[in-house]
């Protein structure tokens, strides 16, 4: 997922139910999270830490992590700027003694925080940072917890070729963001693997607001692509696909997971047929389903359930490594979250286990159908068919 833009304006943090402790007793497990509760990537860190929060509330109610260790989570906002995130990071390792960490999804913000926790051995996750190469950077105890970009790139390849069963496709990047640069670039090694041919490709610039040229690049192939792979955001996908459409290319469009927005499914019928890949589906389980209603419940706004849904999954992961270490000693959550296999969570079944620092997950397929986004089905590769990380 992108780490750079707003996609959802008026998410605040005044909803967060965290315990903000200043002192734990022995058996507490305690959380140190800096994130966004401000800024631009508050649209993405606030919701998954209202996920985390969730389940440390109704854990607690329960005795705790695993009915053991009540669980005290430690926030600060880093307001989506890397040296304040450096600041409220070296704050909590010096004020503090936590049993694991989350950063913000930003990659300096990760990567710092990485850099910096590795000395008290925790094991930090990076809200929904999707980025393959950000764990090998960030070094130490770092993991992704939601699908990463190369995953995301193979499903939608392995998808068109074989559902889909299209034989050619068009391609459309951009360098803004590794999401928006490199994702394409995955879906076509995995497309061209399976025989489909990229018969072409066109950049474009964040918010530029004018597709034309890339529009008049695909009306003058010989034929219309199969499939158009493109990932411009929900700012200036209104106007590519409305102008995409308005030229006659009627090509099935496979776009970004921040698409499932209520301002881009609103857009009436030139979006029906639009793809999107997510980790949150409500219709592919009953949990998933089940964790939507009470997230609304809760903090009114069911718009932001996909970074919440990943919170919450997140810390099902967590119970998991502790419950496999036997206790809740840094190192060894840290040590035991890397063997995690077929933990049952919201977001489907993980895997760390063979799968490096990014889990092996299913990947939900949606299609938008008369306003809604429809549920059309989960895919999950082997780890030998993921394409290999791009730097």
């Amino acid at each position: 997922m992108n780490a750079k833009k707003l996609f959802a304006a008026g998410l605040v943090a005044a909803g967060m139910t965290a315990t903000l402790a200043t002192t734990a007793v022995a058996e507490d497990f305690v959380i140190g999270a800096v994130s966004a509760r401000t800024g631009f990537m508050a649209a993405y860190d606030s919701p998954f830490m209202q996920g985390v929060n969730m389940y440390a509330e109704e854990a607690n109610k329960s005795g705790g992590l695993n009915g053991k260790y009540p669980i005290k989570v430690i926030e600060r906002d880093d307001a989506s700027d890397p040296q304040k995130a450096a600041i409220a990071i070296a704050e909590l390792l010096k004020n503090e003694k936590m049993n694991m960490f989350i950063s913000s999804a930003i990659s300096p913000n990760a990567i710092a925080a990485g850099t910096m926790v590795a000395s008290k051995n925790l094991l930090i996750m990076h809200t929904i940072a999707s980025q393959p190469t950000i764990p090998a950077r960030a070094g130490g105890g770092s993991y992704l917890v939601m699908m990463s970009d190369a995953h995301m790139g193979g499903v939608y390849g392995k998808f068109a070729a074989e559902d889909l069963k299209a034989k050619t496709a068009y391609i459309v990047t951009s360098d803004f963001d590794p999401y928006t640069e490199f994702l394409p670039l995955y879906f076509k090694d995995m497309f061209e693997k399976l025989g489909g041919k990229v018969v072409g490709q066109s950049n474009f610039a964040y918010d530029q607001q004018e597709f034309s040229k890339v529009v008049s690049d695909i009306k003058a192939l010989p034929e219309a692509p199969d499939v158009i792979v493109a990932m411009p955001f929900d700012n200036d996908f209104p106007i590519f696909i409305n102008q995409l459409r308005a030229a006659g290319v009627k090509s099935t469009y496979l776009g970004p997971d921040v698409l499932d927005q209520p301002s881009v499914k609103g857009l009436g019928k030139v979006v029906d047929g639009v793809h999107y890949v997510t980790m949150a589906a409500p219709g592919q389980s009953d949990s998933a389903g089940n964790f939507v209603k009470a997230y609304e419940a809760k903090f009114g706004n069911a718009d932001a359930y996909y970074p919440a849904m990943v919170g919450y999954s997140a810390m099902r992961m967590v119970a998991a490594a502790v419950a496999a270490a036997g206790s809740i000693e840094p190192a060894a959550v840290r040590d035991a979250f890397g063997q995690l296999e077929n933990v049952d969570t919201e977001i489907g079944k993980a895997t760390f286990k063979g799968a490096g620092k990014a889990p092996n997950l299913p990947v939900h397929i949606m299609r938008i159908e008369g306003g809604e986004g429809k549920y059309v089905k989960s895919i999950q590769l082997d780890m030998a068919e993921i394409p290999t990380a791009k730097k």
